[in-house]
């Protein structure tokens, strides 16, 4: 009799394990919208240190607002309703670091109209200071904050808007203290460099901007100076870029999406080599669902180790997703239902469930959350006691 009870155990423990092995990602709950004065930029970020990060948004220089919007996270993934955060016109917000040390995050924005960057230094309890500006000479446009000095404390790096005129890439070195460094400028034959994404690589930070002249740009801190390379990416204007391993050899590859005009999706893929070169460049071989891609990201969404690319379509209320095998290879892209006319996207575990959620700031003043359901459902069914 025991023997018989230890073989039903024992086949139960194994089935389930291979209906676990079986599970599919069960993708995205229903959108939950929230009002949001700002929509123009937006990150996913934990503000006070709880572990549940807040949402955060800001408006631009063409949609100036005098203030960003916050939406606390109540720690289940749900949030309260807005609060604003005093800004300059036409500030933009950029990224989030601890620039000062004292544990608490601050905010780095860019402003366009004023010619420059600023610094809001976070005060504890959603609270931010007033903003310490940092002047450019230039109009203030894409800005990071990366450690390029390898000293252990975060500097940044600012990009100039274009406007005509060639990108001017500023670095304000971090300071043991409140301040920031004076500005080092480099000059660029560069058109514009947006959507900056970094990655280290043999000892030497690199960031990868888009021109929209039909190719990326890297640009690589090294020896207390910068150089610029670039890479064709044709046959139509490149939208948007990013750095991400999608093969898992430990080298961030290159993602960018296009406006090609084609059958096949807009997105390529250009796999990196170690000594910091990069193979052809190839697009997903799937039937297109993009009209005009706006904003791409490569997370694990489906929990299964592997990036999956989430793109954005033009004030479209749908996001794509195209799940990765971990060879840098993707399946046929899935459409998610956002809610409302996305901007721009951040990802970031809202609920603290260990799975990737997403969150957009829409055109209609509202920011949806898309909570993921994970890779399988719960059970509905307890194990029986005997």
């Amino acid at each position: 009799m025991k023997r018989h009870w230890l073989l039903i155990t024992i086949f139960s423990f194994v089935a389930a394990e291979a209906m676990a092995a079986d599970c599919s990602w069960t993708g995205f709950r229903a959108p939950v919208r929230y009002a949001s004065t700002a929509n123009r930029a937006l990150l996913v970020r934990d503000l006070d240190g709880d572990g549940a990060p807040e949402i955060i948004a800001s408006g631009n220089q063409v949609d100036e607002l005098p203030a960003f919007s916050i939406l606390p996270n109540r720690g289940d993934g749900t949030f309260a309703a807005e609060r604003l955060i005093p800004t300059g016109f036409g500030e933009t917000l950029q990224d989030v670091g601890d620039l000062d040390h004292d544990g608490i995050p601050d905010l780095l924005v860019s402003n366009y109209w004023a010619n420059g960057i600023a610094v809001f230094r976070g005060e504890g309890g959603l609270q931010f200071d007033g903003g310490t500006s940092y002047g450019t000479a230039t109009h203030g446009g894409p800005s990071l904050i990366a450690d390029y000095d390898h000293d252990g404390t975060p500097d940044v790096i600012s990009l100039s808007f274009g406007s005509g005129n060639p990108v001017r890439i500023h670095r304000f070195r971090g300071l043991v203290g409140v301040e920031l460094g004076p500005k080092t400028t480099f000059d660029t034959q560069l058109a514009n460099g947006d959507w900056p994404s970094a990655r280290m690589i043999n000892g030497a930070l690199e960031v990868l901007v888009s021109e929209h002249l039909r190719q990326l740009a890297i640009l690589r801190f090294a020896n207390d100076g910068v150089t610029v390379s670039t890479i064709a990416a044709g046959p139509g204007i490149d939208r948007s870029s990013t750095f991400a391993d999608v093969n898992g050899d430990g080298i961030a590859d290159i993602i960018d999406t296009n406006d090609i005009e084609s059958a096949n999706e807009p997105v390529f893929v250009t796999l990196a080599n170690a000594d910091g070169t990069f193979q052809t460049r190839r697009q997903l071989a799937h039937a297109r669902t993009i009209s005009f891609s706006v904003q791409l990201r490569v997370r694990d969404l489906d929990g299964d180790g592997h990036p999956d690319i989430i793109v954005s379509d033009l004030l479209s209320t749908s996001l794509h997703v195209y799940r990765g095998n971990g060879s840098g290879d993707f399946a046929e892209g899935i459409t998610i239902d956002a809610g409302g006319p996305v901007n721009v996207f951040d990802v970031a575990d809202v609920n603290g469930d260990g799975y990737l959620d997403i969150v957009t700031a829409n055109n209609d003043h509202t920011v949806s959350v898309l909570v993921n359901r994970g890779p399988c459902p719960p059970s509905r069914h307890r194990a029986a006691k005997h």
